[in-house]
């Protein structure tokens, strides 16, 4: 019975307490939201960062984006492949690859443009989500884990 009690508080708390379980639910709600916005531009949220970034940086490589925003290669790379049909990427040499240089087009730039006041909104509840206090944590605790901005 003392095994049961001990794997019990165990279980309470991880339940309780996981850093884990409340970052992972903390994003999947702030994603959505983001998402949301931006569904009428045909954007995701995750596709806006990338545009975003390759665009303040003018050009980028595939490893220069996955390293900026941490994300795998195969995720970008799928992203990527949807932005070029869709006209917002386009790339050099043009069918990709491996040393393919990647770059925000002037529709993709429109986009961005367009679909800003989305975002913004976007942004405006976030904040009011999760209180000035928690913007605050987030930017430090970003800034701590070497996240701030997305430069390499």
């Amino acid at each position: 019975m003392k095994r049961a009690s001990t794997t019990s508080k165990a279980l309470d708390r991880v339940v309780g307490e996981c850093i884990a379980v409340r970052v992972r639910l903390i994003n999947r709600v702030i994603t959505g939201l983001y998402d949301e916005a931006l569904r009428p531009h045909g954007l995701r949220v995750s596709q806006g960062n990338i545009l975003v970034a390759v665009a303040h940086r003018g050009e980028a490589k595939p490893a220069e984006v996955c390293r900026m925003l941490r994300i795998e290669k195969s995720t970008l790379s799928r992203d990527v492949e949807l932005m070029k049909r869709e006209g917002w990427l386009a790339s050099e040499p043009p069918s990709g690859g491996r040393n393919q240089t990647i770059r925000v087009t002037p529709e993709g730039m429109k986009l961005l443009q367009r679909a800003q006041p989305a975002w913004e909104e976007a942004q405006a509840e976030a904040k009011r989500l999760i209180g000035e206090t928690g913007v605050t944590a987030l930017r430090q605790i970003a800034t701590r884990l070497g996240l701030g901005r997305l430069e390499d």
